[in-house]
């Protein structure tokens, strides 16, 4: 029996689901289906909730990060530079893709700002990246950008003392950000890095002050979700064309569960921790970008689209939903927890 076929998932009675969620950023319009793992995790999966409403979301369109550069070092880049810095930007210095750096030159824009203008506040400078980026980003990555992945267009200026002097060098290029607009180091070229958002089974992903996921943090701390298992889509899907949202949820909601499980070591572990197993899938733009990872996580969620804070990790006795213990959910038929937690 094939590993996506070891778990049996039945779904709930249709009336008894939740109103659909309406579509944000993107989200496509199928329905969430709830599903109730029972015979092997005994707990509620609600799939690609959090990520279809956009409560997952790596990235802060709203907040460009201030990502401001000495001019004469950012004048001497060209496409493909891959720039470095610590905390502060204006350090930044050239250094090899294959070491860890902040931004990916991908050219310059057609038109820089006028000699009058002043130094751009972090919403000048989203609304300028917004308008004068994407095709020179499209060009370099061959119009092969996830939009909902890793990678986001960034936008490089000089520093404002250079800014002031005249100096009007900015370049276009490609960053990770964290969902408070930091950016993080990265290794390797876009071009040659499946752009999903994954992280490494166990890695716990942190919570914004508006209830956003941001960036991988320690367990201990209050988070939004901590990750289960990577899962390579191209496995089921190995055609380069794009597997429906509906296929990879039916998909994801065999091999989820048992993946989870094996994860948490016990079969009843997910439910012990009293924490919502889901799922992301794969948008059309995001395949066709070369985008092939999906990640199951475990969080815990009251509407479906704001995280709940969780302390520790799922797998740890000391495991804090919200402040307090977790509550284990109940239904028909489910055996007893093997032991105490």
């Amino acid at each position: 029996m094939s590993e996506e076929d070891d778990t049996q998932a039945t779904r709930f009675d249709p009336a008894d689901e939740p109103a659909e969620p309406a579509p944000r950023r993107g989200a496509a319009a199928w329905a969430v289906r709830a599903v109730l793992a029972a015979v092997i995790v005994g707990a509620v999966a609600i799939g690609a909730a959090l990520f279809a409403t956009g409560a997952f979301e790596p990235k802060n369109e709203e907040k460009a990060p201030r990502l401001a550069s000495a001019g004469s070092t950012l004048a001497r880049t060209s496409a493909g530079t891959c720039l470095n810095w610590d905390k502060d930007p204006t350090t930044m210095t050239p250094v090899d893709c294959a070491q860890p750096h902040k931004f990916e030159v991908a050219g310059a824009p057609a038109r820089n700002l006028p000699a009058e203008a002043g130094y751009p506040t972090e919403t000048a400078l989203a609304a300028q990246r917004d308008q004068l980026c994407p095709p020179v980003v499209d060009k370099y990555l061959e119009k092969r950008l996830d939009p909902k992945g890793r990678f986001q267009m960034g936008l490089l200026t000089a520093g404002q003392k250079a800014w002031e002097s005249g100096d009007r060098t900015m370049r276009c290029g490609i960053q990770v950000v964290d969902g408070g607009g930091t950016a993080l180091d990265t290794v390797g070229k876009a071009a040659n890095q499946d752009q999903s958002v994954s992280w490494p089974p166990g890695t716990c992903i942190g919570l914004g002050d508006r209830g956003q996921a941001t960036g991988p943090v320690e367990c201990s701390v209050p988070h939004a979700f901590e990750v289960t298992a990577v899962i390579d889509m191209r496995q089921p899907f190995p055609e380069a064309s794009w597997p429906t949202q509906q296929q990879q949820e039916e998909y994801l909601q065999r091999i989820c569960p048992s993946r989870t499980t094996a994860w948490f070591g016990a079969q009843d572990g997910l439910r012990k921790s009293g924490l919502q197993l889901q799922w992301n899938t794969l948008a059309q733009p995001s395949w066709t970008a070369g985008s092939r990872s999906a990640i199951c996580f475990v969080a815990s969620s009251k509407d479906g689209r704001t995280y709940t804070p969780v302390t520790g990790s799922a797998r740890s006795p000391d495991l804090l939903i919200d402040g307090k213990k977790p509550v284990m959910p109940t239904f028909p038929g489910a055996a007893p927890p093997s032991g105490p937690r």
